[in-house]
């Protein structure tokens, strides 16, 4: 981690937290404005209280390969807002071990379904994914996005309003010959993974939330899609889905 406050006010930070990984201090901002990693939106007269923000870069993080490249980048216009490490690793396409033992499996007469959150406890900034890992039944696929009339499947979040959605994530898909139609169209017939990002914005309505003890935010929203196997295309389905997650106090001292 790289920050652009001084030593002392670092180690008094890391010590608060409990934060053992190394933290660089930045002082003048050198390497954040070597990397154009500024926030251009301050100014050094910008003031907030005796604090003066100007110097802070934009908030993201870099994925180093064993060789020490750089291989990926998750950065925010927000200084805010932050992706929390578990989104980054799933969006990456890494397994987490554990990360879905929590998750409530759904089937129908097509698929099945698990749906779990990146992380079971969250806070006001947090970047976040809602992933559904499914599994057509054999035989059966579903329709990818694409050039077609079928119905897509994708991950709906409904409630609550204040999330701030970022677009679904797809796997790659394989095309499908329909025989009936005489017709080829991008289809899942593996398991797949679906991931939506969602941001959890700073807010006093999210804040106020955050400091119930016990307080939980649960996601409401569906599962879309249109089922066919060789033969039949099935009506387009709808399935409810609800991740519960927990909140954690946003500290700011």
């Amino acid at each position: 981690m790289i920050l652009y406050d001084a030593p002392d006010v670092i180690r008094a930070f890391t010590e608060a937290r409990g934060i053992e990984f190394p933290v660089l201090s930045d002082v003048g901002s050198v390497a954040i404005k070597r990397y154009d990693l500024l926030n251009r939106e301050l100014s050094p007269d910008d003031r907030l209280g005796d604090f003066s923000p100007y110097g802070i870069p934009y908030p993201g993080t870099f994925v180093v390969d064993s060789s020490r490249r750089v291989v990926e980048r998750f950065f925010q216009q927000r200084y805010q807002e932050r992706f929390t490490a578990s989104s980054i690793f799933l969006n990456l396409g890494d397994h987490i071990e554990g990360i879905d033992n929590d998750a409530v499996e759904i089937e129908t007469n097509h698929i099945v379904a698990l749906t779990y959150g990146s992380d079971a406890v969250v806070a006001p900034g947090n970047r976040l994914s809602l992933v559904v890992d499914v599994k057509p039944k054999p035989g059966i696929h579903v329709y990818a996005p694409g050039d077609h009339l079928y119905r897509v499947i994708r991950v709906r979040v409904d409630t609550p309003n204040f999330l701030r959605l970022q677009p679904l994530s797809y796997p790659p898909s394989e095309i499908y010959h329909y025989q009936p139609l005489d017709e080829t169209v991008p289809v899942y017939q593996q398991p797949f993974r679906l991931v939506q990002d969602v941001t959890i914005p700073m807010s006093e309505e999210t804040e106020e939330l955050s400091v119930v003890p016990g307080g939980t935010l649960t996601v409401h929203g569906a599962l879309e899609y249109q089922a066919c196997d060789d033969e039949v295309c099935y009506v387009p389905s709808e399935v409810p889905l609800t991740w519960e997650l927990h909140w954690r106090r946003l500290v700011r001292d």
